[in-house]
């Protein structure tokens, strides 16, 4: 998804004490994460993040990010605006060096997100684009909207092809 923010960092560029990076998406940014998820609009998005390096090659990026979209109420489809508030942390990883997963079940939660280092760089804009992602309410509703199920049709005494069923019955 680096397509919709291209926001990468070259490793050569990060100094020894780290980056700390604030960034306010355009109004053309904006507009491509709004229709790559499906939303009315995306008013704002601000992302405060850091890169640190950790050794061997390794790097951690961790911020927030703040947005506010526009999307349809699940109900009455008439537009609604919701903020989103959502923290991330993720380590880059040569991409050599990325330990292989373990077979069997593993607990998402016990592992670290790592992600490669792609021609040497940090490819922040996708990792935030996906936190964006998930911080979304998937079926968003105005305040007081509920669906009500319609009334059942009544229940016809006679089907479609019951005048056939009685004309055949006369023969």
């Amino acid at each position: 998804m680096s397509d919709v923010l291209d926001w990468h960092h070259a490793v050569a560029d990060i100094p020894d004490e780290g980056i700390e990076i604030t960034r306010e998406a355009t109004a053309d940014e904006r507009q491509r994460i709004a229709e790559s998820l499906d939303l009315l609009a995306c008013a704002s998005l601000i992302v405060r993040y850091g890169i640190k390096p950790r050794g061997s090659g390794h790097y951690r990026l961790a911020g927030t990010l703040t947005a506010r979209v526009e999307q349809s109420c699940v109900v009455t489809l008439e537009p609604l605006t919701n903020d989103i508030s959502e923290s991330f942390s993720v380590d880059f990883w040569p991409e050599n060096a990325l330990p292989a997963q373990a077979g069997g079940l593993i607990d998402v939660h016990d592992e670290p997100d790592m992600e490669p280092i792609a021609d040497d760089q940090i490819d922040a804009g996708r990792i935030i684009f996906e936190c964006f992602a998930n911080g979304i309410d998937l079926f968003p509703r105005k305040p007081g909207a509920a669906f009500e199920a319609p009334e059942p049709a009544p229940e016809k005494t006679e089907g479609p092809f019951a005048a056939l069923a009685r004309m055949r019955q006369k023969r």
